[in-house]
């Protein structure tokens, strides 16, 4: 569970206090609200109504700290490794897997990777460390906490070169205008460089500034040679587009 303690790591550093420490569910939901729960709550539905928040037995851990927390950073960090992330980054890695058979040891990055998930994750696919980059630092101060392997960097899109990258990964395309996104990927190598692309048509997020209607207006609005374009409905929320090409 070295990834479940590394995400708690980053949590205690951001609330001042230690639940790594701890193996009781009741103490931790204590650390992370800063109260002295009464051990008699054996129950995490009592816990919640006496906190007045709603979590259940049948959450995992991570979720009912996002649930009870009042601290933005620790609910950015929940939210990292949410369901959605997770669909997401696990359809986008089980379809570059025969792509990525051609490379020996590429050189990978991911390019507004948040805190690494995905960074972390494509690190099976080469014996070097896969760069993550963001430009909010604080991305860096966590990611290296939660995902120790991957190399991170504080930059910006508008003036970061992808040139001396194999793999180039965004994941964040609703992020940044059309003309930033294209601007980013000619600076890279174009001879051999594999690009993997997501959207998505989430118009509900204010940071979202960029979303796309459908696949095919996503798919014009990127210079590159795409060799494969997909979708897929995340949780009954919104549709994920992803494209795979050079």
């Amino acid at each position: 569970m070295d990834g479940i303690q590394n995400i708690l790591k980053a949590i205690s550093k951001n609330i001042g206090r230690d639940l790594t420490k701890e193996s009781d569910l009741v103490k931790i939901i204590g650390k992370v609200i800063d109260l002295d729960l009464n051990q008699n709550m054996d129950s995490i539905e009592i816990i919640g109504k006496f906190i007045n928040r709603d979590i259940s037995q049948n959450m995992d851990l991570i979720k009912i700290i996002g649930k009870i927390t009042d601290n933005h950073i620790v609910k950015t960090i929940v939210n990292s490794v949410n369901e959605n992330q997770n669909l997401s980054k696990e359809w986008l890695v089980d379809n570059i897997k025969t792509k990525m058979d051609m490379y020996d040891n590429p050189k990978i990055c991911v390019a507004a990777g948040w805190y690494g998930m995905l960074a972390d994750r494509m690190s099976t696919f080469t014996d070097k460390r896969v760069v993550s980059f963001d430009i909010n630092s604080e991305c860096a101060e966590i990611g290296k906490i939660m995902y120790p392997n991957v190399h991170f960097k504080t930059a910006d899109i508008k003036t970061f070169s992808a040139k001396l990258y194999d793999v180039i990964i965004c994941t964040s395309c609703e992020h940044f205008s059309d003309d930033t996104l294209n601007t980013f990927l000619e600076s890279r190598d174009k001879g051999n460089c594999l690009i993997v692309l997501q959207s998505n048509n989430y118009f509900g997020v204010e940071q979202h500034v960029n979303c796309k209607k459908s696949l095919e207006e996503f798919k014009k609005s990127v210079r590159i040679r795409s060799l494969n374009s997909l979708e897929k409905r995340i949780n009954d929320k919104f549709d994920r587009y992803m494209l795979i090409g050079y």
